[in-house]
């Protein structure tokens, strides 16, 4: 009887888990689901590409959450994923813009438009920045994450984060100066 007894108890704790797996999904889409679309965004990607990144992220996250190694930082560690994700794709159409080429230009595959949707000033010199930095600036300032967290995401030392924010900060400034004078 007792051996029923631990074996109910075992599934049942296991439930609680996936439950508790899929609360923290659930709330990590409430409370970052923009910011992510926002960064698949600004990293190049179209409306319908940025959904289904992100929703492959969070899948991944889900998934995260019930291996062996457990997530520490579930919020950076998604922005990581979708960032590779990001990067993924892009290294895909660069690969079949070659093929093509290389086959005789059968067909092009052309880069979407860098900003649709939000197109403030600030924003729009943003997307003028180089990818890093332009990732660095979004998950500082819109997904309001820490530079040791965008160093996480980045795959790069917190220092190294600072740095591209400032960088970019410098650049934006500039940028925003010219565009007055205009």
């Amino acid at each position: 009887m007792t051996m029923n007894v631990e074996a109910f108890d075992a599934s049942g704790a296991a439930a609680r888990a996936r439950d508790e797996d899929r609360a923290a999904i659930v709330d990590l889409q409430a409370r970052r689901g923009a910011e992510l679309y926002g960064l698949a965004r600004r990293l190049g990607l179209d409306a319908d590409e940025a959904d289904d990144a992100v929703q492959e992220a969070l899948m991944r996250a889900w998934l995260a959450l019930d291996a062996d190694d457990p997530v520490r930082q579930l919020d950076a560690w998604t922005f990581r994923t979708l960032y590779r994700l990001c990067m993924d794709r892009h290294r895909w159409r660069r690969r079949v813009r070659l093929l093509t080429d290389r086959l005789g230009g059968g067909g092009s595959v052309t880069e979407p438009a860098a900003a649709i949707g939000d197109r403030l000033a600030l924003w729009a010199a943003v997307d003028r920045l180089p990818r890093r930095q332009r990732a660095t600036i979004y998950l500082r300032y819109r997904a309001d994450l820490t530079f040791e967290e965008i160093g996480h995401v980045l795959d790069i030392q917190p220092v190294s984060a600072r740095s591209h924010a400032s960088r970019a900060l410098d650049r934006l400034a500039v940028l925003l100066r010219e565009e007055d004078f205009r």
